[in-house]
């Protein structure tokens, strides 16, 4: 297979100054197809990430509030800020679509790049599916009569998702626009829910407490709780690197943001403390309230705290912040699978045809077309088998990105780098070591499972699928050609 991306030549401005080099082998987009400015990288990133406070309850619900609060302290720097300082290192380093797979691909070569995307870009996708379903079970709660036909209600994800990905058909800056726009909406009913809890609640306690064997209801509003723990350890970290997982993604449409070098180390930062702040309040407002008590918190049990807060008011409000937030997550989503696609085949690492574009809005349609296909195709999948097949692609992918770093540094270390992870290569290793025991975790505590055979049987699927393809179209070292590219000089400092 043979890289099919051309030298840069009259159809760049006159003013696009270059030099050729070896590294990237995609040429960066011109400085008119960077649009993308810091406020529209958060909030696509928030989407990426978490998207708001729905779909965390498990982090709760599985061990107790007492220990939520401690992986919600813990993991933000055992998993984001380290993994986030290796992204603001390469998304500079390699401003270009496509990402994480070209740092894999500089690293490692063809086949392994191939492998990266292809497992990051399927990840994506499959957690993309649950979006649809999270929404019209949000609005069933509003109105339960959305929930009576099975068929009336599979078309009814099929139309949330046609709805969800227009935007991503009309232009790259109203994708950008309007995340702003749904982060606003997505958080102003948290804040208000927030408050009226704190300002309703008497159950203080509940902060302090931890999931036991023996649970029983003595009453409509308390629990009695003995024996031993019982945590439910494969929920709570599927649930929480679930709702901390995405930063990578920013990555894969570096070449549509403005002034990458000082762009996603600022916007990174932004969003972590975002994030952090999106979980945990609510989290910790929904526990003090505990009307529905955190035992029985599900992954939409905002829904029914809403409900009790403040009345079919609120719930309300829940309802329209829920799906502004599954839009969001979709959008975003289907944002960065479709450029994480296009950068693919820009580099050679897939089939010329996803990396064609509109002439007039700019969008990879094709790509975006393809994504939205597989969506359409997962969205009937219990949720918590698409977390679990999502978690463990998305972990593997993530391994070798952080690996491509570490190696990234040694081999390539005159690459101009806008933002350096401080401290040297041993400081890229040592923070590099939580994040990759955690994503170790997840690979190994999906294959040891026993709660549900589905990811067991596809993971190992996607796996061989990748490398027969990888293998049949000759991506390795020897048959693959990729031509010299240009990079624009002070877009990189």
């Amino acid at each position: 297979m043979q890289n099919s991306i051309p030298a840069p030549g009259a159809d760049q401005p006159a003013t696009f100054e270059t030099a050729y080099v070896d590294a990237p082998d995609v040429a960066l987009q011109p400085l008119g197809r960077r649009v993308l400015t810091t406020a529209q990288v958060v909030a696509l990133c928030f989407f990426s990430v978490c998207g708001g406070a729905m779909g965390s309850e498990g982090i709760f619900g599985a061990g107790g509030p007492a220990l939520g609060l401690i992986a919600l302290a813990v993991f933000p720097f055992a998993w984001c800020v380290p993994i986030s300082l290796v992204l603001a290192e390469l998304c500079t380093m390699y401003p270009d679509n496509g990402g994480y797979t070209l740092w894999v691909y500089h690293a490692f070569g063809p086949f392994w790049g191939f492998q990266e995307g292809f497992w990051a870009w399927l990840s994506g996708a499959i957690d993309n599916a649950v979006y649809p379903a999270l929404a019209v079970t949000a609005l069933s709660k509003y109105i339960p009569q959305v929930a009576d036909n099975t068929v009336g209600t599979w078309f009814l994800k099929g139309a949330f998702a046609l709805v969800f990905a227009l935007p991503n058909l009309l232009g790259v800056q109203l994708v950008g626009r309007g995340m702003v726009i749904l982060t606003a909406v997505v958080t102003l009913p948290f804040m208000i829910f927030s408050v009226w809890s704190f300002a309703t609640a008497d159950d203080w306690g509940a902060l302090g407490q931890f999931r036991f064997r023996d649970t029983e209801l003595s009453n409509s509003t308390e629990y009695i709780t003995t024996g031993g723990l019982a945590v439910q350890w494969d929920v709570l970290m599927g649930t929480i690197f679930w709702s901390f997982n995405g930063f990578a993604s920013v990555s894969t449409f570096a070449g549509e943001v403005a002034n990458p070098g000082k762009t996603y180390p600022k916007a990174l930062a932004i969003t972590i403390l975002f994030v952090e702040l999106t979980y945990l309040i609510p989290l910790v407002a929904g526990a003090v309230f505990n009307e529905p008590l955190w035992h029985t918190w599900t992954e939409i049990s905002f829904s029914d705290l809403g409900l009790a807060v403040g009345g079919d008011a609120l719930l309300g409000l829940i309802t329209v912040a829920t799906i502004a937030s599954t839009w969001g997550m979709y959008s975003s989503e289907l944002f960065w699978v479709s450029f994480q696609l296009t950068g693919m085949a820009e580099a050679g690492l897939a089939p010329a045809v996803f990396a064609k574009r509109g002439k007039r809005t700019d969008v990879p349609y094709v790509s975006v077309a393809l994504s939205g296909a597989i969506i359409v195709v997962l969205m009937g999948l219990d949720f918590s088998e698409v977390l679990l097949m999502a978690n463990v692609l998305s972990a593997m992918s993530q391994i070798l990105l952080i690996v491509s770093g570490i190696k990234l540094r040694v081999t390539q270390p005159d690459v101009a780098r806008p933002y350096k992870v401080p401290g040297g290569l041993t400081t890229l290793v040592a923070i590099s070591i939580l994040p990759t025991a955690v994503c170790g975790y997840l690979v190994y505590n999906t294959f040891s499972s026993e709660s549900t055979i589905t990811p067991v049987v596809l993971v190992p699927t996607v796996i061989v699928v990748g490398f027969v393809y990888a293998w049949l179209m000759k991506l390795t070292a020897k048959n693959f050609i990729a031509p010299k590219a240009a990079v624009t000089l002070y877009e990189l400092e």
